[in-house]
């Protein structure tokens, strides 16, 4: 017995995925006769909009924070996460972010349980004292340079000591990752030639990351 549904191409098996809406049918042949089924309606439901802003910088001293805020609508309902982690208990449409980390919403349509994840807000807490740049040739002077220095980074705070590995990424003044390493910590502590050629003058951002923990502080480059 030959099998097909809804005369779509290839589509012989006693079974057929639905992806979209519409009603379906499936035709069966035997060399005695051809039968067409009932037809099944299939309604496909979409997916809510999801969409968070920030209602202040996301970069911010310890301390600090920033209140993200998820797009209103009826009938929603919300749940945050940090980095693929569900956030015990948020599930207001406003969460405070207080720690570093990439926050997401997903809004969910209550009446028919469809859902959508939202973008993703990077939020990054530096430390000012836990990250020194100096000029490779004036250890006086950190900034500005010419795109070569010595990165010094001395991890302070309890909860931080003995990472045994950090990243360091450098973004140049449009917020572009220009420059990413992977550096060894000896004694809670980086001390690391960086050389960059061919920079551009301007304010760019080194960005220190290990664990959750990200801290950032600013480098002035000159020509």
């Amino acid at each position: 017995m030959e099998k097909e549904w809804n005369k779509y191409s290839g589509a012989t098996s006693p079974t057929y995925l639905v992806t979209t809406k519409g009603t379906y049918t499936c035709e069966t042949t035997s060399v005695c006769d051809t039968e067409l089924s009932t037809g099944i309606f299939v309604n496909v439901q979409k997916n809510p909009p999801a969409a968070i802003t920030a209602g202040g910088p996301t970069t911010f001293c310890a301390g600090g924070s920033v209140i993200l805020t998820a797009n209103a609508g009826g009938g929603l309902s919300y749940q945050w996460y940090k980095g693929a982690s569900l956030i015990a208990g948020a599930t207001s449409i406003n969460y405070t972010a207080t720690i570093a980390g990439n926050y997401k919403c997903r809004v969910t349509k209550t009446a028919t349980g469809c859902f959508k994840n939202s973008n993703v807000i990077n939020v990054s807490v530096p430390c000012k004292e836990g990250v020194l740049i100096t000029n490779e040739n004036n250890n006086n002077c950190p900034n500005p340079n010419n795109g070569t220095f010595m990165l010094d980074v001395l991890f302070i705070e309890p909860k931080e000591l003995n990472p045994e590995t950090a990243t360091v990424e450098i973004y140049n003044p449009l917020s572009q990752l220009i420059f990413t390493q992977q550096l060894p910590v000896l004694d809670n502590a980086i001390h690391e030639n960086i050389s960059i050629n061919n920079l551009a003058a301007g304010i760019y951002q080194v960005k220190i990351i290990f664990a959750e923990n990200s801290y950032t502080q600013q480098l002035l480059i000159h020509n």
